[in-house]
């Protein structure tokens, strides 16, 4: 009697093959897979930017502060941050608080410096205790300090900046991708320890070559950073879980999603770039001026003309 059924071999083949379309199409599902994430990343952004210029509107046309302390004066009593001053407007739009994280974000997003509600990742912890920040329970989004600055308290030298002081609204960041590393964010801060300074904000600039710290007063000229520091600055902290003092671009993850990242534009758009884009100082998208700063000229390093 004849038995009907596979050889060896051909059930060897048979895997063989299964193996080789597996190692095919496993990488186009997961690309797939991570453009629907970029995709929905990007819709987040749109409906933050929405929520941006809403706010502008209804604050004297002015952009939020990245940041301030509650009581005016230390950060004893927690943090107001940019997150904390839009979401109610997100909310209008939305009424959904993901809209902050971002799919691709690893650790789903990043809670405040002080929180009281619990709503944080393993490892992260409040600053101070019984304290809960005016900011989003967990984002993943930072904002650039060239448009929305520290303003810590009165003597800090940085201004609210107009809608009005930013020439070419649409080609100006506002809003970029933060870091996947939680320590980055504490950079050189003496005062981080295992809290995370999720209320800090980014840019894309130098002062005189040094670390651009608005905070701090900015001496001048400001130069736009070039692609090899922000790759060497991001980089570092991806390496070291920490800035460590480098350019501020350190906080950011520019490359989350395929190779590039979400931005959103000082007039409410998102859209997609790779960092070396917008860097480019003949289409610099960080700011032509520090307009928050006194609006200094920022400057290509190399040609030492105005970037464009």
């Amino acid at each position: 009697m004849r038995r009907n059924g596979f050889t060896l071999i051909e059930l060897l083949v048979v895997i063989a093959i299964i193996a080789i379309l597996a190692a095919i199409l496993f990488p186009v599902f997961a690309q797939a897979r991570e453009k629907a994430r970029a995709t929905s990343c990007l819709s987040n952004e749109k409906q933050i930017g929405l929520g941006i210029m809403m706010y502008v509107q209804d604050y004297d046309e002015t952009y939020p502060m990245a940041y301030y302390y509650i009581n005016g004066a230390t950060s004893a009593n927690g943090y107001v941050q940019w997150t904390g001053l839009v979401d109610p407007y997100v909310k209008q739009l939305r009424g959904n608080a993901t809209i902050w994280v971002c799919p691709s974000h690893p650790l789903r997003g990043f809670a405040p410096t002080n929180f009281t509600d619990g709503n944080a990742p393993a490892g992260q912890i409040p600053q101070t205790a019984g304290v809960q920040d005016i900011q989003a329970s967990r984002m993943s989004y930072i904002c650039n300090e060239l448009v929305m600055p520290r303003k810590k308290y009165a003597s800090v030298p940085q201004n609210v900046v107009p809608i009005a002081a930013v020439d070419t609204p649409a080609e100006v960041i506002a809003v970029a991708e933060i870091s996947n590393y939680l320590g980055a964010l504490n950079d050189s801060s003496p005062t981080g320890g295992a809290a995370i300074k999720s209320h800090r904000p980014t840019n894309g600039v130098s002062d005189n070559h040094n670390v651009y710290d608005g905070e701090a007063g900015v001496a001048g000229p400001v130069y736009a950073l070039t692609v090899e520091e922000a790759w060497n600055s991001i980089n570092f902290a991806v390496a070291n879980n920490n800035c460590g003092g480098r350019h501020h671009i350190c906080y950011t993850s520019p490359d989350r999603h395929s190779g590039g990242a979400n931005y959103v534009f000082t007039d409410g758009h998102a859209k997609f770039f790779r960092l070396e884009a917008t860097l480019n100082p003949n289409g610099f998208l960080w700011g032509k001026r520090a307009y928050a700063a006194g609006g200094m000229t920022v400057y290509d390093p190399v040609s030492g003309q105005p970037v464009r």
